[in-house]
């Protein structure tokens, strides 16, 4: 019996950003790739040096900015302690509060001193109610500490806005220069297309083409 034919297997094309990397590095010797073609690999492996280093800058910000708040809770958290105090009205004045929040007159101790001064609590909290109050040093109320959640949060968000503003510039930066590489390759174009026009037409006879 004959042999079986068998088709022979075609090369799959390799990976985009590896092609782009033996282009630019002047791995690829196709002749038909140009040195426009070539500036354009180098731009795309620039784009992604450029994306990979905003988010590395992107995380180095948000850790910073989280070691620097825990360290801040940490050293306010010091100064801060939690006490009950009671309601003297009930909570109806929610002008200029959070959504939920109302403020009241309360009262509290600390260090054996009575206290007396207006509170934030929840809307609706009623007369005599005993709801926790964060107080400075001075016994005065203050905001509680930041918690780890709220750190995290606010770290992220600051890391966002750098990696925004990152890519943002890289991304103008890198849409000009891809401007100015396609106007370059399209003037490289019609010079070449003058030379191999006449030949390709058959209008050989044209001036600077070396016959007649």
């Amino acid at each position: 019996m004959p042999a079986a034919f068998t088709s022979p297997r075609r090369s799959r094309p390799g990976h985009p950003l590896r092609c782009h990397l033996r282009r630019a590095a002047g791995l690829d010797h196709n002749p038909l790739c140009r040195r426009a073609d070539r500036a354009r690999s180098r731009l795309v492996v620039t784009a992604v040096l450029l994306a990979v280093l905003s988010v590395a800058a992107a995380l180095a910000t948000a850790q910073v900015l989280l070691h620097d708040m825990r360290a801040e809770a940490q050293r306010t958290a010091a100064h801060r302690h939690q006490v009950t105090a009671t309601t003297l009205a009930a909570a109806t004045d929610t002008s200029g509060q959070p959504l939920g929040t109302a403020q009241t007159r309360a009262t509290w101790t600390v260090a054996g001193d009575s206290r007396t001064g207006t509170v934030k609590v929840l809307s609706g909290t009623p007369q005599g109610a005993q709801v926790p109050l964060w107080v400075d040093d001075a016994g005065a109320p203050t905001e509680a500490p930041l918690g780890e959640s709220q750190m995290a949060v606010s770290a992220a968000s600051y890391g966002l806005i750098t990696l925004a503003g990152a890519g943002t510039v890289f991304g103008v930066v890198l849409v000009l220069c891809r401007g100015v590489l396609d106007r370059r390759a399209a003037a490289e174009w019609e010079d070449d297309w003058e030379l191999v026009e006449p030949f390709w037409s058959g209008r050989t006879g044209r001036p600077g083409t070396g016959e007649r």
